[in-house]
């Protein structure tokens, strides 16, 4: 089984209204729930996504990106054609960190290395 390593980041501003404020000396991201159709459940807060997955890099070496989306029972309320016309933004990219060739990616250590010789200046 092949595994893949993707990283990337989600840009919570972009969620509509989001709001970076300060109290108590603590910076904070104030995100209303409903405006942005979050979803609560068993005391948590949930975000729903895509995450598109392209085989190749794009321009800028990304390989995919990470959309938010509705929850399934407001795409069912609103229907396919409203639920497009809301422009649900891309909340940020992801890139593959995963090796297709091993062996393009390891470098050999040329002889053997002598764990008593210590030439760092520390």
């Amino acid at each position: 089984m092949t595994q893949k390593n993707y990283s990337g980041s989600i840009a919570l501003t972009k969620l509509k209204s989001a709001l970076i404020t300060t109290k108590k000396g603590n910076r904070a991201i104030i995100i209303p729930l409903e405006e942005n159709y979050l979803i609560e459940k068993d005391g948590a807060v949930y975000l729903p996504l895509n995450v598109v997955v392209k085989s190749e890099t794009d321009q800028y070496g990304q390989n995919g990106f990470i959309g938010q989306t509705l929850p399934t029972e407001k795409y069912k309320e609103l229907g396919k054609d409203k639920a497009k016309e809301l422009n649900l933004p891309i909340l940020g990219n992801i890139k593959d960190f995963s090796t297709s060739n091993d062996s393009e990616n390891v470098t050999e250590v040329q002889g053997k290395v002598d764990p008593e010789s210590d030439d760092l200046p520390f």
